[in-house]
């Protein structure tokens, strides 16, 4: 495994206000982000269209709702892996913890969540607004960098459809030193089981992503208009191989807490390698599959599988000559 160089970090500009679809600015950007999602399977956006104040106020409400007791934030439950309330402990102590808010940029579902943790308040408006909008702003993200990724393959046709089949998951995370005070590594190297993951956070460092082609783990340098756009297992299903979904992790050695939002796309259509994605070169390698049903999937394997995308591969893929067979029947 190679080292934690940072040449040729591919940070995109996805703010600038002149880049319009059919200008030349837009189509080198989407050609960039293209290409960077096939070499890395991530990229770091830079989007200067994200309020500083909105930054603060979403960290604030971050603290706020993982300050909660433990009796409180149990109570966010999901069948859905990954969606609802998680915690990792070392010597009984947590060193992270997690909830999750489905279909966070409708701003019924933050109400219903903020009923379910702040009961005796009814509605926490301020926090219900605050991530609804942030929400919103995570999602008009999210499908700027879909609209380019279908078109730099021609596959404009299916955007909108695509988009309109999207459901949101926004993830707010804590992590923390472990008590003896050595690093925290326990959050290990993984890949989303999403379409697309925006991760973003407050100053803390410790997300490290890897390169797909040159086998390289790169550090993430935060800053308040960073965000990392990585490849989920769905979109490596979609593209037919051709985008691989990202491998990443947390090492954790600040004494300071570290915030993060993990923003998580899935489709409620079913997902499908559109045919032109297929050709001599890139025989079709997965069958059509539910998203939710993949969630599921990932819920029967075995713990030292969860992490990796063969996952995928093993729900929905389909055995070429070369491979042996480790595909499950889907129901």
């Amino acid at each position: 495994m190679g080292g934690n160089e940072t040449q040729d970090l591919p940070v995109i500009n996805l703010s600038d206000k002149n880049m319009k679809p059919g200008t030349e600015l837009w189509n080198s950007t989407r050609n960039s982000v293209r290409e960077a999602m096939e070499h890395h399977g991530w990229f770091v956006a830079e989007y200067n269209s994200f309020p500083a104040e909105l930054h603060k106020s979403v960290l604030e409400a971050s603290k706020e709702l993982l300050d909660l007791p433990p009796e409180v934030k149990v109570k966010n439950e999901n069948h859905k892996a990954g969606h609802g309330y998680i915690t990792m402990s070392s010597d009984d102590q947590p060193v992270h913890e997690g909830l999750g808010i489905d279909q966070a940029n409708d701003i019924q579902q933050c109400r219903r969540f903020s009923s379910l943790m702040w009961p005796d308040h009814h509605n926490n408006d301020r926090f219900c607004e605050t991530v609804n909008a942030y929400a919103k702003m995570q999602a008009e993200l999210e499908q700027l960098v879909i609209r380019m990724l279908f078109e730099s393959y021609n596959l404009e046709r299916y955007t909108e459809k695509h988009i309109r089949g999207s459901r949101y998951l926004l993830r707010l995370l804590k992590y923390r030193r472990l008590p003896n005070g050595e690093p925290n590594r326990k959050f290990i190297s993984h890949t989303d089981k999403s379409f697309i993951s925006i991760l973003h956070q407050n100053h803390i460092t410790g997300l490290m992503l890897k390169s797909e082609k040159e086998d390289v783990w790169y550090p993430f340098i935060p800053s308040p208009t960073k965000f990392a756009v990585i490849a989920g297992d769905a979109i490596m299903a979609w593209s037919n191989d051709r985008i691989k979904s990202c491998y990443h992790k947390v090492e954790m050695e600040s004494v300071e807490m570290r915030y993060s939002f993990g923003f998580f796309s899935f489709q409620e259509n079913m997902i499908s390698t559109p045919e032109e994605m297929v050709d001599k070169d890139h025989p079709l390698a997965y069958k059509p599959f539910h998203h939710d049903g993949l969630l599921a999937f990932y819920e029967t394997v075995e713990v030292h599988l969860k992490a990796h995308r063969t996952m995928t591969k093993a729900y929905c893929g389909i055995q070429q000559a070369h491979e042996p067979n480790h595909n499950h029947t889907q129901t």
